[in-house]
């Protein structure tokens, strides 16, 4: 079965970083792992950006995710589908405007 990476950039309310970190490794990661088509979550605090001709937010956190499955956007979608349900509650500190979500699938490697 295919497998996709697919990133998150993403960024707390001010001033709720450690809440919204807190959060985001206690509840919202192993949330999202148990939901099929999920193989791995990492988080990640963001130490540099570099955006070219557009105005973009500072992004304070990447996650990364592997998915298998395939349609990332399947995968994807129901993910969002169960955001802010029982079984993957949402949080206010999360601060959505500028929010990036991309996946895509690897097509060359160099180790």
């Amino acid at each position: 079965m295919p497998r996709f990476n697919y990133t998150v950039l993403s960024r707390s309310q001010p001033g709720q970083e450690e809440e919204y970190v807190r959060w985001y490794t206690e509840q919202h990661l192993p949330d999202i792992r148990r939901m099929p088509g999920v193989v791995s979550a990492k988080l990640f605090r963001m130490d540099f950006q570099r955006v070219y001709d557009i105005e973009a937010p500072q992004w304070t956190l990447m996650t990364l995710y592997e998915l298998e499955g395939d349609d990332p956007e399947q995968i994807i979608n129901a993910l969002r589908d169960a955001s802010g349900s029982p079984e993957m509650p949402g949080t206010d500190t999360l601060d959505k405007s500028g929010m990036i979500q991309a996946a895509g699938h690897l097509i060359a490697q160099i180790d």
